[in-house]
């Protein structure tokens, strides 16, 4: 028994699937380099200023795609970074030169940059690299 089965259609069709997931990994990487800016600027403009070091020094690397991961990260270096982020404990009436002024609160609530960016992007990526990927579609 033998069966024939024309696949004249299916080369052009085959191509295009061929061609699709570079397309869709490039639309991916796009779209999270877009909403990666934007996380920056987001966490920069909500970082506190005394100096103008811990808002600047926020890096952005990335995205890459690490196997069938995409990543990017936000990191700022700083030693106290940390402590503005979450809050910190500090000693009443302790004098402090670099302020001028004697300490009064014994805990500094956090400021919660990083935290409230990660959200905001979390909430507008997804749509933005729905709308890339369709539109590499499209486009094949």
């Amino acid at each position: 028994m033998t069966i024939k089965i024309d696949t004249k259609g299916l080369d052009g069709l085959l191509d295009k699937v061929s061609r699709l997931s570079p397309e869709i990994d490039q639309a991916v990487l796009t779209a999270m380099a877009d909403e990666g800016l934007d996380w920056r600027d987001d966490v920069r403009d909500n970082t506190p200023v005394d100096t103008g070091d811990l808002r600047r020094s926020w890096e952005l690397t990335g995205p890459d795609k690490k196997g069938l991961k995409f990543e990017m990260d936000l990191a700022n270096n700083l030693e106290y970074a940390e402590h503005v982020e979450y809050g910190h404990r500090q000693e009443p009436g302790r004098f402090v030169p670099a302020i001028g002024k004697r300490l009064k609160a014994d805990f500094v609530p956090g400021s919660y940059m990083l935290r409230d960016g990660t959200r905001r992007l979390e909430d507008s990526l997804k749509p933005a690299v729905q709308k890339e990927v369709r539109k590499a579609i499209e486009s094949l």
